[in-house]
């Protein structure tokens, strides 16, 4: 299948999976506060909550957050994410930034917080009282993707499925048959597709970077296609990619790697973040 006729079924795959999303772009000019949306630093915490904790003991460390009331201040809401509160991305401090290979979707040694009311009268001296891990402390630095505190720029943009979500290959042929009938059939989309359009096909429907919601990015593989249990989370929550650069390195999964948060529509719908798998994968 050359370039031609691979365009045809990608415009047809963007016009089935297009959706809103929120770009999340790292403000080199702006430091962070505590109440701000942000990746790593010092949280926001409700003190009258227990601060989360490893299956250790040990208290975990803030990957991102973002402040939803002052997000839909500057973007349009999209209605499956809460218009108020704070939501939270803690991870451990281990080797494996937190994850479990076996049991991804247990909040062992990561956690998912939301936070309905942001309570603006607690302080930074408060919570440093807390001894909370912060990944900008030197000794953080072999146990943590994420080496600066960074604000946040955030805009909602449309997005399209990509090649790494399990679902594309099967959307890819069953809209080839509509177009081309079954001359393709049998063909992976490896040896469907010559090298220009598997280039072009790739880089048109890309989704690497930050987002919340949209579709996910992989260096590796969906963990959803080969553990069913698994595609219970149907929905990107959130994504962090690594991001470094000549001038400065703010994040590294492994080698290059990115990582992913998935939730349950109808569970994100009903503001339960108890559910929730977490995957990171690296080249």
């Amino acid at each position: 299948m050359d370039w031609k006729d691979t365009e045809v079924v990608l415009q047809e795959i963007k016009q089935r999976t297009e959706r809103n999303a929120y770009s999340l772009v790292i403000d080199k000019e702006k430091k962070p506060e505590l109440f701000d949306s942000k990746f790593g630093g010092l949280p926001y915490w409700d003190l009258n909550m227990e601060y989360p904790s490893d299956s250790a003991g040990k208290k975990l460390m803030l990957l991102a957050q973002i402040n939803l009331e002052r997000m839909f201040q500057e973007t349009e809401r999209e209605e499956l994410l809460p218009d108020t509160g704070m939501l939270q991305f803690f991870i451990g401090l281990d080797d494996v930034f937190g994850m479990d290979f076996d049991e991804q979707d247990v909040q062992r040694n990561f956690r998912v917080v939301y936070h309905e009311k942001i309570d603006y009268q607690v302080t930074e001296s408060q919570i440093r009282q807390l001894e909370i891990p912060d990944c900008t402390d030197e000794e953080m630095e072999e146990y943590t993707p994420i080496w600066k505190e960074t604000a946040l720029k955030i805009t909602r943009k449309p997005v399209y499925m990509g090649e790494g979500d399990y679902h594309f290959h099967k959307l890819f042929h069953e809209i080839g048959r509509e177009k081309f009938g079954n001359q393709y059939e049998d063909l992976s989309m490896y040896q469907l597709l010559d090298e220009e359009a598997y280039d072009n096909l790739v880089e048109e429907v890309a989704n690497d970077g930050h987002w919340l919601l949209g579709y996910p990015y992989f260096t590796q593989t969906d963990p959803r296609e080969y553990e069913e249990k698994y595609q219970y989370y149907d929905t990107l929550l959130f994504q962090m990619d690594s991001d470094y650069g000549e001038e400065e390195d703010y994040i590294m999964w492994g080698d290059a790697g990115v990582g992913n948060f998935f939730i349950n529509r109808e569970d994100l719908k009903k503001r339960d973040f108890s559910k929730v798998l977490y995957n990171w994968d690296c080249c």
